[in-house]
């Protein structure tokens, strides 16, 4: 005897189960799936080039493979709870590039500190550090935390020293931007470019570029930034000072 769907409601489905018990559940599009389509059994779907996605005996965890072309090797991660109802949406329309999509997705966040700190070591030669959560260090002084948002820290000396936020605008338009990886091209969303763009900046913190009229920065028009030398803290605006060989006055020695 299969799983059968009895009623359904915008919020549950009531559900006759294998062993004759009469059980209600959430109402969304795994369990549709799960319980419609495949009655009960575990949800799986396969498309060409290597590409399946096959529920385990855990419900709602997935074993799901990919590749990026023939010559590559089938990578295969496991997508959990959190994006159980994707999975469904992906079955429930067969839709490759959505899987891919997916896919990448997961893989980028599964290896997001990885991936993250090999790209700053290549771009900054380690004086930008990815931290598990999300955040970033610059030169053990600025901090981009997760959401975007920047701080300075208020000592080098303290045994517990505070981050204090410091406002930046972003210049120019964020210019779309990818990393490489083992399954592909992985674009960045607005918030990590957003980030990256905040990192570029304070690793080079006191120069304020003039943009053109299409909303791209002037090569060479760099200036000392005082808004943002203002916000910090005077022991660090000297160090600023100093890294970019400039007297206090903000000019060329």
């Amino acid at each position: 005897m299969t799983v059968q769907i009895l009623k359904e409601t915008p919020q549950h489905l009531v559900i006759h189960t294998e062993d004759g018990r009469v059980d209600t559940i959430i109402n969304d599009s795994y369990t549709r799936l799960k319980y419609g389509d495949f009655e009960g059994e575990r949800i799986h779907c396969k498309f060409e080039d290597g590409l399946e996605i096959y529920e385990t005996y855990d419900h709602r965890i997935f074993n799901c493979s990919y590749r990026k072309n023939d010559e590559s090797p089938i990578e295969t991660i496991q997508i959990r709870d959190n994006y159980s109802c994707r999975v469904a949406d992906v079955v429930q329309a067969q839709s490759k590039l959505l899987y891919i999509e997916l896919y990448k997705e997961v893989y980028f966040q599964n290896h997001k500190t990885e991936l993250l700190n090999n790209l700053m070591i290549n771009s900054y030669g380690g004086r930008v550090v990815a931290h598990k959560d999300g955040s970033f260090v610059i030169d053990d002084v600025f901090m981009v935390n997760s959401h975007g948002q920047a701080h300075n820290i208020s000592s080098r000396k303290s045994k517990n020293p505070q981050w204090s936020s410091l406002c930046i605008v972003v210049q120019g338009s964020l210019t779309p931007k990818t990393i490489d990886t083992k399954v592909g091209a992985i674009e960045f969303d607005t918030t990590l470019l957003t980030i990256m763009y905040k990192i570029d900046y304070l690793v080079s913190p006191t120069v304020k570029y003039a943009l053109d009229s299409n909303n791209k920065i002037i090569k060479g028009s760099g200036l000392i930034n005082n808004t943002f030398m203002s916000q910090l803290p005077e022991w660090l605006q000297k160090e600023i000072m100093i890294n970019a060989g400039l007297d206090t006055r903000g000019r060329k020695k």
